[in-house]
């Protein structure tokens, strides 16, 4: 877990990004973000930023503000190490944190 005061960065030099992502109990939270408008935005838990290999946590609550998501049952969050805010309709990262 990190204590980084920013580390969500853009997917790209199209989707800038910014705030805060950690892991807190079975959650993943998104603190005082701002994320570029995308369609079809999902958080995805992965390891090394890979979204094949992650765990889909839900559709992006909003480009702005806090949101939280439950990590499913079974699904040991160390396993993990960075959050991807994906673009399920361009295939692409919108948004990527290291924990």
């Amino acid at each position: 877990m990190s204590s980084n005061s920013n580390n969500l960065v853009g997917g790209d030099a199209e989707h800038p990004a910014s705030g805060t992502v950690k892991i807190e109990g079975d959650s993943v939270k998104l603190i005082d973000v701002q994320i570029s408008a995308a369609p079809d935005g999902r958080v995805i838990l992965t390891k090394d930023m890979k979204e094949e290999n992650g765990v889909r946590l839900g559709a992006l609550q909003g480009f702005v503000g806090s949101h939280e998501y439950v990590i499913p049952p079974g699904i040991n969050p160390a396993d993990y190490d960075s959050v991807l805010i994906w673009c399920d309709q361009f295939n692409v990262p919108i948004g990527k944190a290291q924990l």
